[in-house]
């Protein structure tokens, strides 16, 4: 066989949405499988965008350094400092080309083949295979039923093995969000582990929805919790730009060996083959840290098919953030999904996510999607049951 077997397998595993697609016998389709905004960015984005392409820099087409443009981590920092309450510096901060690189620059940089990586279930779809690309063995720990932290869930999964854990908050794809406790109770868990292994344990967070928060809800400061943290972001949801691929890592200044990190990660962007983040891109990002679209739109979605889901009997925790719904399915899974697709609407089986017996609903999409799809979820769950 000319393709690598291994590649095969993980290729037939993970191709729902084809398999989805040959389902369905309605003529329209609502595709809540994807989470690809159909949200504008905001103004000011497009008018810094028009700003920079009408105002030519000699370095906006060409290669950046390898860790990004010197004033655009300057930016990332002072940000980051005032949000965080705590002093972040330029040296602290990597460009990258998405929240994705970010990780596999720090998953690349950390691992040695065979060390472990903890998930907390659920977790994002693509984190156990960005594992594997760099040798590491992922290890999952289950959430409590609310999908908080289950402290005791993490520290059964630690061993000598273990290199890092990562959290992801707000959530893909529960929507949860970490308290400051369950944070500073994963900190001091991985403080008496790395003294007991004689190793360093990192925490990992993907924060790609950091600013994707509703009800006014704040996200706590990961590095107030634990010194061996890094955080990967990106410009992705905040700024409704996926597609181009801009974002950034960043090492907690606390942390004692966080050059010598900062420096693989470094070379990681390189010899992965990103070359750094977009030139253009951190051109135009530069005086928009903080900046986000209008969550209001987010959870007036969220608030719609959530209202509308509780009244057709539909069990799940309405999401603090991002702009997902992880609900329970009210027969077995892959029969409820079908069940969708017949009447044109596709969601992700939640065993991809690591928790079977759910499906996720990506609500980034217009609102008047959302209508048209509702009977077709009251229909499901009156057929069913």
């Amino acid at each position: 066989m000319t393709i690598s077997l291994k590649l095969k397998e993980k290729m037939e595993a993970s191709d729902w949405v084809t398999l989805m697609f040959k389902r369905i016998d309605a003529g329209e389709v609502f595709d809540f499988t994807l989470g690809n905004p159909e949200i504008d960015p905001p103004q000011a984005f497009m008018d810094r965008l028009k700003q920079v392409v009408n105002n030519h820099h000699p370095d906006m087409h060409r290669y950046t350094p390898l860790i990004g443009f010197t004033e655009t981590r300057e930016s990332v920092a002072q940000n980051l400092s005032r949000e965080g309450d705590m002093t972040v510096r330029a040296r602290h901060v990597i460009m990258t080309a998405g929240a994705t690189a970010a990780l596999n620059c720090i998953f690349k940089t950390l691992l040695n083949p065979g060390e472990e990586v903890i998930l907390l279930a659920p977790y994002f779809v693509e984190y156990p295979y960005y594992i594997d690309n760099h040798g590491g063995v992922s290890k999952v720990a289950e959430t409590n039923q609310d999908f908080s932290i289950n402290i005791d869930a993490i520290a059964a999964q630690i061993n000598p093995r273990t290199k890092a854990i990562i959290i992801n908050s707000p959530n893909n794809p529960t929507g949860a969000v970490y308290s400051e406790k369950s944070l500073q109770d994963v900190g001091a868990l991985l403080r008496d582990k790395s003294r007991e292994f004689k190793r360093d344990i990192f925490l990992i967070a993907d924060e790609a929805y950091r600013y994707i928060l509703f009800d006014g809800l704040k996200l706590p400061n990961v590095f107030k919790a634990y010194e061996n943290a890094i955080i990967a972001a990106s410009y992705s949801k905040q700024l409704s730009i996926p597609g181009e691929r801009v974002g950034y890592a960043v090492v907690n200044p606390k942390m004692s060996i966080g050059d010598d990190i900062m420096e693989a990660m470094t070379f990681a962007n390189r010899i992965l083959g990103y070359l750094g983040a977009p030139s253009f891109m951190q051109k135009v990002i530069t005086p928009l840290q903080g900046v986000c679209v209008d969550i209001k739109e987010y959870q007036d979605r969220r608030d719609l098919f959530c209202d509308a889901l509780e009244k057709f009997g539909y069990s799940f925790i309405r999401p603090k953030g991002t702009y997902y719904i992880f609900s329970q399915c009210p027969v077995d899974e892959s029969r409820f999904i079908e069940v969708l697709a017949r009447d044109g609407i596709l969601v992700n089986p939640g065993s991809g996510y690591g928790r079977s017996g759910h499906f996720r609903i990506a609500f980034c999409v217009k609102r008047e999607k959302i209508e048209k799809s509702l009977s077709g979820f009251k229909k499901a769950m009156e057929t069913l049951l």
